[in-house]
């Protein structure tokens, strides 16, 4: 007898009275069972099983059903394939009924494509946001609209019509939830008109209707062919009157996926079950079949399949009791330890990692993996919603040469074709911008109409040239600032020629049909994927990613006329909203027993082990999301599914799989560099198992952790000491400038980098306007000021170099109270000067050489300005935005006594050898106020001179020496936070603060 003293089912599954609804218990494995059980049904007649027909949630069931009845066929008989029919793709809340073929359809207007009805909601979206806030944020908009599309389906799917939104929201509700329901009510009116006039209706409306009609279809024929609907909750109305009718046919049989039969003879615990709980679907479904939850029947075709379900799926089942039941758990939880002694048949094959972080959990579930393949035959599939885990494992099983099919894809957004059409799309609408540009440029699909070695000088030119301030406006301003250097600008020119006719189409209004820009685009991106050997759309349509992209922007060029106009900015933000969501799947070969799932895509699936990843809250279960157009009570109102019923719904797939007999559940305790919160199940079934002393044999966290440190560990770490390169005398500088002698006091290893490596720090790209330029600027306005002073006044200099050196109204606003007080200072310096002398030497080059053991070197200097005495003598200056203490001047700040040794040596063509007076540094720059001074004169000037001239041939002396190092930073009173060559000379490793941080 089975339970409630019901007899054990016939092997016919269609000879028990009707309404026939079966289970197969969790843990089995469904599709295998499902094929037993039809094939026991039929006669041994290779052509009874065509006459069957199977309706089952996914695409992905139905292609794995045909493997079972193949496996299943007695003797490898050979026989027709049933009828198998979807009834929704991966996703209950989209349910798809295929029947293109079927009668019922003939008479229905075709259905609106998924993408046009984004594109007309974000329209609606957009006119909302310009009423009510009074501007568009088109991104948001249509990010906005695929969640009204959901709501939209939810009203469909449920069969909820529009009117009962009027009136909705009580007084006592928040202002915003009224603007809301006000906007849903300008929808609910808008849409449906907007699909009258194009004579189509809505995807989910049709899908309902469609099912709606089948059943009515069955229900009148009452066909005497087998026809099962199998693997489904039933949550959508229509799916579940369909199966209702099914159920009661004359050859009809409904097959549930793991109703719990145990839990439904609890009365009290099934009474308490509520939406986030596994079986409320199933509970759901069972009320709407009127079918008592034991009269649900044992599926035959399960072998072994006990009354209570299998030792497992009894240890999840009270793990996930209802929390309104949970008062007798104690009880329970020491029944099944007398019936299971230890659960040891429950635990069988359980195991449970609680790894350190998301890259521990992917080498576990590697490791499940790579272990699996050790026996012959043996499958594994890895199911999670989180892809970036997904992506981990599939990356670390590539170590050992083993492909994993993601069956996720990978996001199109970040394919090669589709990071290059975001690229151009940002390029487009801001041509000059140098990182757009260059980004642009470097992309492998960007071919310019050159040849390999073309378009490499080409980018170089480019990026060389785009050093340092941004251009000017338009593809113009990238061509002006080339042209500033002859071998550049000709080692570019083709690709800014390029450049310009792409940018050439496209539209040169502020705002223009998203249509224009679309297209625009496209024709950009094809011209500019050109190479000189193939056409540029021949380049960007081919592979996997570009087949894909073919076909998603193809259908959004059928339907971008939905959208209406859009500002030019707006553009590229929207064009990537667009693309989001659409995957690429590689067509590259897979292992045949790995595979990695999402939840929906496993249902129904099996395997020898099953690995169960990211069980975390707000990833598996994901967090109940709030509806961002109903509060909870206006959705309840509307007789809408609460947002806890996609956990319950999770919470089943959960289910289903742990009882697998051999499954691994695994979980980062530490997830985006903060702590995680483990899962709810996984906290609920701990408690159990640690209640039963079982916890520590089942947790394998410290296993699968040693055996990832094992297969990483890469031996001692050898220290390596600083770098201390020792070059020849004839590789090591004989000149340098006494802006340079600072560095190399500080930092000889910059010396030895720049000068013997000859490496150099390129400029950034695209550099805001700094004070780095403003000291530029003003250097080169003090030097003509200087010059005539008595011809033009400062501020009418100053604008005048100001447009070449970057500085414009926008930078004017920044910094144009600073600059008028150090314009005006340094009138009132030069005035002062003029009274003791007159400017000798301004912007003026100079050198000497001091006698060494390596022969002579050469000490270069580039004076900002040399005065000339009425007693004759010379007198240095030096315009700084930031100035040197005294015992910096002394130490290492060399630069003015070293240009006065220049001076006194007659290296000035201009002064010949004379005595220097005195030196100064001027600060031109300050909050505070401009021209502040620190320097020496007189004898305090030629003591600092003659320590100098002393100091460097010192130095000078010991680098000639070859064995002399050249170190990286080595004295700590001189150490500076930051050098240009730190990475190259590893500071990180060694540097005084260690672990990682720059000193």
């Amino acid at each position: 007898m089975t339970a409630r003293g019901q007899d054990a089912p016939p092997a016919d599954v269609f000879a028990a009275p009707a309404p026939r609804v079966y289970s197969i218990d969790a843990g089995r494995p469904f599709l295998a069972d499902l094929a037993r059980g039809l094939l026991a049904s039929l006669p041994a007649d290779p052509l009874a099983l065509a006459d069957v027909e199977i309706l089952l949630p996914t695409r992905r069931a139905a292609r794995a059903l045909i493997d079972a009845f193949v496996a299943a066929a007695p003797g490898g008989r050979a026989s027709l394939l049933p009828r198998l029919r979807p009834l929704g793709d991966a996703d209950e809340d989209e349910i798809a009924l295929d029947a293109a073929a079927s009668e019922d359809d003939l008479d229905l207007p075709p259905a609106v494509s998924p993408l046009e009805r984004r594109l007309v909601l974000a329209r609606m979206v957009a006119a909302a946001d310009r009423a009510f806030a009074g501007q568009e944020n088109w991104p948001a908009a249509i990010a906005a609209a695929q969640a009204l599309a959901g709501l939209l389906d939810s009203f469909y799917t449920e069969e909820i019509g529009f009117a009962k939104l009027e009136g909705l929201v009580p007084a006592e509700h928040a202002a915003h939830w009224a603007r809301s329901a006000k906007f849903l009510e300008i929808v609910a009116e808008a849409w449906p008109d907007w699909l009258a006039a194009r004579g189509a209706m809505d995807p989910a409306e049709r899908r309902a209707r469609l099912i709606r009609r089948q059943a009515e279809r069955l229900a009148r024929l009452k066909p005497g062919h087998p026809i099962v609907v199998a693997g489904t909750t039933g949550s959508a109305p229509a799916v579940a009157a369909l199966m209702g009718v099914v159920a009661g046919l004359p050859r009809g049989a409904v097959v549930l996926p793991g109703l719990d039969r145990a839990l439904a003879r609890d009365e009290k615990a099934w009474g308490a079950i509520d939406d986030p709980h596994p079986q409320a679907g199933l509970k759901a479904l069972v009320e709407k079949l009127a079918v008592a939850p034991g009269a649900v029947r044992p599926w035959p075709g399960s072998a072994d399949q006990p009354a209570d379900g299998s030792p497992r799926g009894r240890l999840v089942s009270l793990a996930l009791r209802p929390a309104e039941a949970t008062d007798d758990w104690l009880r329970l939880v020491n029944a099944a330890a007398q019936a299971d002694p230890g659960l040891a048949r429950a635990c069988a094959g359980l195991s449970l990692v609680e790894a350190a972080d998301e890259e521990a959990e992917a080498a576990a579930a590697a490791l499940i993996f790579r272990e699996t393949l050790e026996t012959p035959g043996e499958t594994a599939m890895l199911v999670t919603p989180d892809r970036n885990l997904a992506r981990r494992v599939a990356a670390r099983m590539r170590r050992w040469g083993v492909a994993v099919d993601d069956s996720a894809g990978v996001p199109f957004t970040n394919s090669p074709c589709g990071t290059y059409l975001r690229l151009a799309a940002a390029w487009l609408a801001a041509p000059s911008d140098p990182h757009a540009t260059l980004a642009l440029a470097r992309h492998p699909l960007a071919g310019f109409g050159l040849d390999a070695p073309a378009r490499r000088r080409a980018v170089r030119a480019l990026d060389r040239g785009l050093r340092g301030l941004a251009p000017g406006p338009g593809v113009a301003g990238l061509r002006a600032r080339l042209d500033e250097d002859a071998r550049r600008a000709e080692a570019a020119a083709p690709l800014l020629a390029a450049l310009e006719s792409a940018a050439a189409g496209w539209p040169d209004r502020a705002k223009a049909p998203f249509t224009d820009f679309l297209l625009a685009h496209l024709a950009a991106a094809e011209a500019l994927a050109a190479r000189a050997d193939e056409p540029g759309a021949e380049r960007l349509w081919r592979g996997e990613d570009g087949e894909a992209g073919a076909a998603l922007l193809a259908e959004l060029r059928d339907s971008a006329e939905a959208l209406g106009e859009i500002a030019a900015s707006d553009y590229p933000p929207a064009f990537s909203q667009l693309l989001a969501g659409a995957s690429v799947r590689r067509r590259v070969p897979t292992h045949p027993r790995l595979s990695i799932l999402g939840p929906l895509e496993a249902r129904l699936q099996s395997a020898d082990v099953v690995i169960l990843g990211g069980l975390n809250e707000g990833v598996w279960p994901g967090e109940a999301e709030a509806d961002p157009f109903l509060s909870r009570p206006m959705r309840r109102a509307l007789g809408l599914p609460s947002p806890e019923r996609r956990i319950g719904l999770s919470a089943h797939d959960f289910a289903q799989l742990a009882a697998a007999p051999e499954v691994a559940l695994l979980r980062a305790a530490r997830a985006g560099g903060a702590p995680a919160k483990p899962s709810r199940w996984i906290v609920r079934l701990k408690n159990i198992l640690a209640g039963a002393g079982v916890l520590d044999a089942v947790d394998r966290s410290a296993r699968f952790a040693a055996w990832a440190r094992a297969l990483d560990e890469a031996g001692p770490a050898r220290p390596v000491p600083p770098p201390a390169p020792r070059p020849p005398l004839a590789a090591r500088p004989r000149a340098l400038s006494v802006t340079r002698i600072e560095t190399w006091l500080r930092d000889p290893y910059a010396i030895y980098a720049r000068y013997v490596l000859g490496l150099r720090k390129l400029d950034p790209v695209g550099e805001t306007f700094g004070a780095k330029h403003l000291g530029s600027l003003l250097h080169k306005t003090f030097e003509d000021y200087a010059r005539e002073y008595d011809s033009r006044p400062i501020a009418d200099i100053f604008a005048a170099h100001a447009p070449a050196y970057g500085y414009g109204p926008v930078e004017a606003a920044l910094w144009g109270p600073l600059v008028a007080d150090s314009l005006d200072w340094f009138a009132r310096f030069h005035a002062e000067r003029l009274a003791e002398g007159a400017p000798a030497a301004l912007e003026a080059e100079g050198e000497t050489a001091i006698p060494s053991v390596g022969g002579p070197f050469i000490l270069r200097a580039r004076a900002d300005r040399i005065d000339l005495l009425k007693d004759g003598a010379a007198f240095v200056y030096d315009y700084k935005s930031t100035l040197p203490t005294a015992r910096q001047m002394k130490l290492f700040r060399m630069q003015l006594p070293l240009t006065a040794l220049i001076v006194e040596a007659g290296g000035f063509a201009e002064l010949g050898a004379r005595p220097v007076a005195g030196f100064l540094y001027l600060k031109t720059v300050d909050r505070k106020g401009a021209g502040e001074t620190r320097g020496a004169a007189g004898a305090d000037a030629a003591e600092i001179v003659s320590a100098a001239k002393e100091g460097i041939a010192r130095w000078i002396a010991a680098f000639d020496d070859p064995d002399t190092p050249y170190l990286s930073q080595p004295r700590a009173e001189f150490v500076d936070d930051y050098g240009d060559y730190d990475r190259l000379a590893r500071r990180r490793e060694w540097g005084a603060q260690g672990e990682g941080e720059a000193p």
